[in-house]
């Protein structure tokens, strides 16, 4: 680069968009903050930077800010004073944080953290409500929060090559979501409710995940029948195999599948449900919910109209809140039950003719579908009758001996 300052000077005057890319900067340089201040866009790309100044905040115009590539490892709380910021590139840095700060970017619409080393999202981001696209593939992050399923307007998220074990289930609820990327993660399932939004879902090599529910296979069906992309003629690669991660020790209830009474396998499989699902019954076992499971129900279907429409040609989720009601809970109230129906039912039961939330318990069925050969399906229902029924139905071709482990 050319470091004569008054040609670094005269650049900067005579821009509005300033691409400083690859020049071995070491520093942020300051002539930007002397004659910069009209400057909207900002490429400092494959730098070698180990932060952003404090004084930042006085570039009042900047709306795109692209530091990819450089040697950052905390950022200035002053960051958060540049409220007019609607992108964000923070990407192969050496952050093993997410500043707190980055929550006042009241009018971030995208925001890139890739290639980091970030191992959870603070609650500060739940406060981004234009956020349209948030992307930390290539982190060691282990879990997401609910409440990223909470963020109004957010269209694409991108968590590939982390550590996930689950997603969360408040994003089958998420409004606008139209992306979903969680390849090359831990994955030992996927949220058993349809998404509201019906977004595209890229899930290849999660080698533990091993079955889908009938509601989220329906809609991934139909997007593959619909991509643009005609050789896409799969799934998932690298899932929907037969072994089971039995290095995780955890309480979630496990199932043994006998795939022999199922399909032509030789190896059986051990499936593990959501950690919401806290009871699961047979259609043989003659007996009845909780009094908690019924009262979550209760409560849920008087606030909120949410169906499911299944029919193969027609997968559709309604959700909407009801007028005049909202959830309002006394502080002697359990946390444990408004995490839950803040965060939605584990499923919808699948009767047209029921539709009850389904949230820690329920009766399954489990088969191979005629859909997909060879992918175990699992229904939820929400009482043995609705389950006696659908087990003599065309949905399933057969269902399974198992067993909870």
């Amino acid at each position: 680069m050319n470091s004569d300052p008054v040609e670094m000077a005269n650049e900067v005057k005579n821009k509005v968009i300033l691409h400083w890319n690859c020049r071995g900067l070491m520093e942020f340089p300051e002539v930007i903050r002397l004659y910069g201040s009209h400057i909207q866009e900002i490429y400092l790309k494959w730098n070698k930077l180990t932060t952003l100044p404090p004084w930042i905040t006085e570039l009042f115009n900047v709306t795109n800010l692209y530091m990819y590539g450089n040697r950052i490892e905390q950022l200035p709380v002053e960051l958060g004073g540049m409220s007019q910021l609607t992108v964000l590139d923070l990407s192969a840095n050496r952050l093993d944080l997410i500043s707190t700060c980055i929550g006042n970017l009241s009018n971030l619409k995208s925001l890139f953290l890739n290639d980091n080393f970030i191992e959870r999202l603070p609650i500060e981001l739940s406060q981004l409500n234009n956020l349209e696209i948030l992307s930390v593939s290539g982190n060691q992050i282990v879990a997401l929060p609910e409440w990223i399923g909470s963020l109004p307007r957010l269209r694409e998220l991108y968590v590939d090559n982390n550590q996930l074990r689950e997603l969360p289930n408040r994003l089958t609820i998420a409004p606008e979501l139209t992306m979903i990327s969680v390849c090359s993660n831990r994955l030992k399932y996927l949220p058993l409710n349809g998404f509201l939004s019906a977004p595209c879902i890229r899930f290849d090599a999660n080698e533990y995940l091993n079955y889908v529910s009938y509601p989220l296979l329906l809609q991934l069906l139909s997007q593959l029948r619909t991509t643009v992309v005609r050789d896409r003629e799969y799934l998932a690669f690298g899932c929907f195999k037969t072994h089971y991660d039995t290095n995780v020790l955890n309480k979630n209830i496990k199932l043994y599948i006998k795939m022999k009474r199922l399909h032509e396998i030789d190896a059986d499989v051990i499936i593990e449900l959501p950690r919401q699902m806290l009871k699961i019954h047979e259609v043989h076992e003659n007996v009845i919910c909780s009094l908690w499971e019924l009262a979550l129900r209760k409560v849920y279907t008087e606030r909120y109209k949410h169906t499911l429409d299944v029919s193969p040609a027609n997968v559709t989720i309604l959700y909407k809140p009801l007028k005049n009601t909202k959830l309002d809970f006394t502080l002697s109230t359990s946390y444990t039950s408004y995490n839950l129906l803040t965060n939605g039912p584990t499923g919808i039961c699948i009767n047209s003719q029921c539709q009850q939330p389904i949230f820690t318990e329920a009766w399954i069925i489990i088969g191979i579908n005629r859909y997909a050969e060879s992918m175990i399906t699992i229904i939820l229902c929400c009482s043995r009758s609705i389950a006696a029924i659908k087990s003599d139905s065309s949905i399933m071709p057969s269902r399974s001996s198992s067993s909870i482990t």
